[in-house]
């Protein structure tokens, strides 16, 4: 006869005291009596109920102890958060207290240490989460190599080190071991799928593109591959391949954010509004974010729903204040209906987000600043590798490049003046600061990588915040400077200097006059329209229009476009603000193809781990990528 346990139901053998399944004391038997069972008295039954009682108390101190010691636990969990707490309040203290006392000493701004602390957290996030996605993946790359007979000692050397290099947040190196593992297994599709995942985190896509292919050529069809592979593509602007991409994933997870609102970016990117509006509309129900409802706004703007495009850029702009480019369309949305003071002020906001400002690769181009010739052979890789991340659009590793190679050939003075430009032009004022000191103290005569420098140092000074030190400089290489061109640049940065402190706007003028006078033809434009900027600021529109109409003939950017129609509205002109409007949006190489085309950089939150909503619910998905 078998004893069923009164907890969980499992039935035992006669003789066993505890239930072999939950551990529970066996006290209660039933079943039909047999003919030597003694007859059950009163007594029996007495005794029975007073075994039962104390399994009960007994049972009872067990979960009063359990509970204490679950009070003690969280006590001292609670204690423990207290004191993290209290030790970030006061880290966060001092980073505060010195922050200012750097910043009040002229040595770093406060833009700068933020910068830095964000780049630096950056760094720590992306190692952690490579890190912890090679721990789940491990185990399966190895059991492959294993199964494919190529666990090799080398193999699992390389592993090792792998494992190591992402441990003390060293991504390049990482990189660098993928590449020689998958030589080691070729077949290994898991080991293809981490090394595609870390070269997309890392922002190289021509190789995620590469290790994405392989892995579909391994594993078929698979949802997560698709959508990396997909996002590489349009990225790397193969908007037809990627389509195609991205709509087998979207067969695969119809009800999923990611592939529709990639398509739908796509669609917009091709002028295929009425195809992207359902797409993106989908996604939006599935996910409200600021980049989705700037692309329905952008939808509804060029199919001429222009009510519900100012609905859904507003939304935009609720949820992202400082989204520039929402802000731009919901200033020609305005425009349409004829609101010519809510687009002034929305118009306005977009110009005070995007300051005009020398770009990095057009003054590079214009000043002619060439490669130095005869560097050494690991010079010459480096400088090559950062003129290939600058092609592909990853000015922070090209950076890294460049300064590898100053390390082997530091008096290269070439490659600190191009080190500068491209560090202010990314936001590291204090690496462009440093790059452009060194040329600035050994200037050779008449020649472009001063420029160059000057450019860096100055933007770099204005942009961290820093407009006093900026005009107090340009003071000095305008005074000091070698020749024309550098000390035309330095006439325009006091210029923008003194139009930003807004102090004396008489003498900024006559800065950008000259300015105007000496700098080449191809960089005319900027003092155009920092004169045009003046002009608005001293109540003169007509004047504005002049200089702006100028500015974009001389380069109709979109910027400067934006700028003359803000001119064009302050004289009472909003139907020429609305053509000056349409003119920036169509123009080649604008912000809204450069913000589609580059959209998977704002998408690192989502395609993460696939958590969540994001991963669909599909039988055709097959295992984790």
């Amino acid at each position: 006869m078998d004893v069923l346990c009164q907890v969980c139901g499992a039935k035992n053998p006669p003789d066993r005291e505890v239930c072999h399944r939950c551990g529970a004391k066996l006290l209660i038997v039933s079943g039909p009596a047999d003919a030597e069972t003694p007859e059950l008295t009163e007594e029996a039954f007495f005794q029975a109920q007073e075994a039962l009682e104390e399994h009960l108390i007994e049972r009872i101190t067990a979960l009063e102890e359990g509970f204490r010691q679950l009070s003690a636990i969280m006590a001292s969990t609670a204690a423990r958060t207290g004191q993290i707490e209290h030790n970030l309040t006061v880290t966060h203290a001092g980073v505060e207290v010195l922050g200012e006392l750097l910043e009040s000493r002229g040595v770093l701004s406060r833009t700068e240490i933020v910068d830095g602390w964000e780049r630096s957290v950056d760094r720590e996030m992306l190692s952690r989460n490579l890190s912890q996605r090679f721990r789940e993946r491990s185990e399966r790359i190895l059991s492959q190599a294993e199964y494919a007979g190529q666990a090799t000692p080398e193999f699992r050397r390389q592993l090792r080190v792998l494992e190591m290099a992402l441990l003390g947040r060293q991504p390049d190196v990482a990189q660098t071991k993928l590449t020689e593992l998958v030589r080691l297994a070729p077949a290994n599709d898991e080991l293809w799928s981490f090394a595609g995942e870390t070269a997309f985190e890392m922002g190289d896509l021509e190789t995620a593109r590469v290790a994405f292919r392989r892995v579909l050529e391994l594993r078929g069809p698979h949802y997560e591959t698709l959508i990396y592979l997909g996002t590489a593509l349009s990225d790397l602007g193969e908007l037809d391949e990627a389509e195609r991409v991205l709509r087998r994933a979207l067969e695969m997870a119809p009800g999923s954010f990611l592939p529709q609102f990639t398509l739908g970016a796509l669609n917009v990117v091709r002028e295929r509004f009425s195809t992207a509006l359902p797409l993106l509309e989908s996604a939006n129900e599935i996910e409200e974010l600021p980049q989705v409802l700037y692309l329905i706004g952008v939808c509804r703007l060029n199919i001429r729903q222009t009510g519900r495009a100012i609905n859904a850029l507003r939304r935009a702009v609720e949820l992202a204040p400082d989204y520039e480019e929402a802000l731009y369309q919901l200033g020609l949305a305005y425009l349409r209906r004829g609101w010519t003071r809510r687009a002034m002020h929305t118009f306005q906001q977009v110009l005070d987000l995007d300051p005009q400002r020398l770009q990095y690769q057009e003054t590079v181009r214009l000043l002619r600043l060439k490669r130095p010739a005869n560097l050494p052979r690991e010079a010459e890789k480096l400088v090559q590798e950062a003129e290939a991340a600058l092609e592909g659009q990853r000015p922070e590793q090209a950076l890294e490049r460049f300064e590898a190679a100053i390390g082997l050939v530091p008096a290269e003075l070439g490659l600190h003046a191009t080190a500068a430009l491209l560090a202010s032009s990314i936001g590291q004022a204090r690496r462009a600061i440093r790059h452009a000191h060194v040329v600035l103290r050994r200037p050779p005569a008449d020649s472009p990588d001063v420029a160059a420098a000057a450019v860096a140092l100055l933007e770099s000074l204005r942009n961290a915040g820093r407009p006093r030190t900026a005009r107090r400089l340009a003071r000095t290489l305008y005074a000091a400077a070698p020749d024309e061109l550098t000390r035309g640049l330095a006439a325009y940065e006091l210029a923008l200097a003194e139009t930003g402190l807004a102090q004396d706007l008489d003498a900024a003028r006559e800065m950008a006059l000259e300015a105007l006078d000496i700098m080449p033809r191809e960089l005319r434009h900027y003092p155009l329209a920092l004169l045009g900027e003046i002009a608005l600021k001293r109540g003169r529109p007509r004047e504005a229009v002049e200089h702006l109409e100028q500015a974009a003939q001389e380069a109709p950017l979109p910027g400067l476009l934006r700028q003359l129609a803000i001119a064009r509205l302050a004289a009472g002109d909003a139907e020429g603000a609305r053509q000056a409007m349409e003119e920036a949006q169509h123009v080649p190489g604008s912000r809204l193809e450069e913000e589609l085309l580059t959209h998977v950089r704002r998408l690192g939150s989502l395609l993460a781990g696939f958590g969540g909503r994001n991963r669909p619910i599909s039988r055709h998905t097959t295992h984790g990528g």
